[in-house]
Formats: C-alpha cells, sequence, structure tokens
C-alpha cells in the first residue's frame, strides 16, 4: 500500500509540473495511463499472506458477484491451474468465502485449450450442465461422479476454439492425480461427492484460471459499477424503444440465432413498434468476469399491454475501448414463483433508472 501511496504523490508532483509547463496535455499523452491506474491498482496477496488467513477476507478475482441463495446459488467452484487446487467459493454469508480447497489434475499439456485432442484444460467461465453418476459412467476413467461442462462456449467459439468433452470428473484412491488428463479437471472421489453438495445444474460456474489473483472480498464495488451501469443503459434504452441506444451495446459481428446484428436490429424494432408502454424489469445479476469477458445473468420480466414474459436472461459480454458489448445473449422462460414474487415485491432489483 506504500507503494501505491508513492505513486499517487509522484502523480501529484508530475501533474504539478505540468501545469507550470503549461503542457498538461502532453504529459498525459506521454505517461499515459499510469498516472492515473495507481489508485486503482488492488495490491497482490502472497501465498504467505494467505497462508496465514486460510484465505480470511479474500476471494478470486472475478466473481464480480454471487448469488444469495434467492434466485440464483451462492456457490461457485475456482480453478488455480497454478496450484493445481479447486476452491469452493460460498457467499451464503453476503461475503464470498472459500469454505473449502481441494487437490485436482489437469490437462497433460500445459496452457490453455485451443484445439481438439490438444490435451489442455481450457480457461474462461463455464457451467456445470450434466450430472453422470451410476452404471453406465466408466468409474475407471470418471470415478464415481461426473459432471460435463459447456465448453466450447460463446467466447471459446468466437476464437476459434474446437474440442469438446472438457468434464469435471474423479478417479478413486488408487489412481495418481499426477497422471494428467485430456482436459478436464479432476478430483478424488471423496471430493467429487462433497463438491456434488454445492452445485446446481447449468447455474453454478466452473471458473477456471491460469493463476488466481486474490484479492479483498470488498474489493469489487469498483469493478462491478461500470457493469451495473452498462446495463441500467441497455435496459433504459430497450424500455424507451430508444433504438440508436440499445443497439450500440451490439458488435457488428453480434449473431442472435439466425440473426445477425442488422436483422436483429429491425426484429426489435418491430417488437417495439407492435407493443405499447414496454416495462422491463431485472433482478440484481450474477457477475462473473475471465480477462476482459464476463457473463451477466439475471431475472427478467417484460411487460406491456399487449405481451409479457418472465424468465432468465444471460448476457455474454466484451469489455472493449468502447465500454461494454453484447456478443450474445439467451432467455430461457421460468415458472419459478419465488423470483416472480422476488421481482413483484421490488426487492433487490436492477438497474431501474427514471425515464
Amino acid at each position: 500500500m506504500k507503494a501505491l501511496g508513492a505513486a499517487s504523490q509522484f502523480r501529484k508532483h508530475v501533474m504539478g509540473l505540468c501545469r507550470s509547463l503549461f503542457a498538461l496535455s502532453f504529459c498525459s499523452l506521454i505517461l499515459g495511463a499510469s498516472l492515473y491506474a495507481a489508485d486503482d491498482v488492488v495490491a497482490s496477496v502472497s501465498d504467505a499472506d494467505l497462508a496465514k488467513t486460510n484465505y480470511h477476507g479474500y476471494m478470486p478475482q472475478g466473481l464480480w458477484r454471487l448469488g444469495d441463495g434467492v434466485l440464483f446459488p451462492t456457490y461457485a467452484l475456482v480453478v488455480d491451474k497454478s496450484k493445481k487446487k479447486i476452491h469452493v467459493i460460498d457467499n451464503s454469508s453476503g461475503s464470498p468465502t472459500v469454505v473449502e480447497s481441494y487437490d485436482s489434475d489437469l490437462g497433460k499439456t500445459a496452457g490453455d485449450k485451443t484445439l481438439s485432442g490438444d490435451g489442455r484444460t481450457p480457461e474462461g467461465i463455464y457451467f456445470l450442465q450434466k450430472s453422470l453418476e451410476g452404471p453406465g459412467l466408466d468409474s475407471y476413467k470418471y470415478g464415481v461422479h461426473a459432471f460435463t461442462t459447456d465448453y466450447p462456449n460463446i467466447f471459446d467459439l468466437r476464437k476459434g476454439k474446437t474440442g469438446y468433452g472438457i468434464w469435471l470428473h474423479a478417479i478413486d484412491e488408487k489412481q495418481t492425480l499426477e497422471r494428467g488428463s485430456q482436459g478436464c479437471v479432476v478430483v478424488r472421489n471423496d471430493t467429487i461427492k462433497k463438491l456434488a453438495q454445492n452445485i446446481t445444474l447449468r447455474e453454478t460456474p466452473l471458473m477456471i484460471f491460469d493463476k488466481i489473483q486474490w484479492i479483498p472480498t470488498d474489493s469489487t464495488k469498483k469493478d462491478m459499477e461500470p457493469v451495473l451501469a452498462a446495463v441500467a443503459e441497455w435496459r433504459k434504452a430497450w424500455e424507451s424503444k430508444d433504438m440508436d441506444t440499445y443497439m450500440k451495446f451490439y458488435p457488428n459481428d453480434f449473431r442472435f440465432g439466425k440473426m445477425n446484428r442488422e436483422k436483429f436490429r429491425r426484429y426489435k424494432a418491430g417488437l417495439a413498434e407492435r407493443y405499447a408502454n414496454i416495462k422491463v424489469t431485472l433482478s440484481m445479476p450474477v457477475i462473473y468476469a475471465h480477462k476482459d469477458t464476463l457473463v451477466v445473468r439475471f431475472y427478467q420480466d417484460y411487460s406491456s399491454p399487449e405481451h409479457v414474459d418472465f424468465g432468465e436472461k444471460t448476457l455474454y459480454m466484451v469489455k472493449t475501448d468502447k465500454g461494454y458489448e453484447i456478443l450474445n445473449e439467451t432467455w430461457q422462460e421460468s415458472t419459478n414463483p419465488k423470483a416472480r414474487s422476488y421481482l413483484a415485491s421490488g426487492t433487490n432489483l436492477c438497474c431501474q433508472t427514471s425515464n
């Protein structure tokens, strides 16, 4: 923290000098973003400090907002490839906490997965899709329980990555966790049994990092605020039928099903003309980030005199020099009465701005 303070003092000194020389813009250009970023840097946490605290007060960077157990699960599984560890993060107390850490095995080849058969474990934000156990599962290869993932996800496909069959699975106690997998995340049988208790299919994230950056649990607010601001602007533009502002969130290569960006715009504009007095209400989202990619998921209540729907919306976003853009989005109808009453009560709503 002393280093950050020194950086701040250096910035003030240089900027004062620049003003005295009537060359502020020139100095800003030469010194670049480093002058402005010093106060925003989160001090790294050493392995020694983590060991002393047993992760208390720290969380993996990227878990910007976990569920509270009402609409979304409180758990996340986070893999640190550099340490070959899988951590169970629980937010049921309102503060993300490491509750368990287990040894794991990974792909036999180092690096991020890019091609089918390359023996690498992918890195990114994934969700556990199916639960496999019983006589149909090869217990020698996969242990007593396995969970499939959604690799390759939207971000992987856009980067041209290939491959399939990336699972979280187990092996028995007689086998070593040093043999290297074909790309799966592998734990022991007793571990997979414990992990299974914290997994909600299609909602519990499996986040895989080359190396986890541990940060104080109270330091994610500044990362989350611009994302929520972007979602607020997107929601307001949709509700007010401001198509120019609404479509600025979708890049030129955006696709929605079989529709390209232009067809998607015409489709949305047509709905806006057809439906009067649109109202869009969102719950507070869960937000998971990996490098410049984000998954933002919330419940969405859309209503007009002509049409109503309610369900889960997922935005696959990327941070660019223009701000946050939506690469893809999905929506799944929901009949969850708890979620509907939760939004109707006005509890924990997101991004409601005045029109």
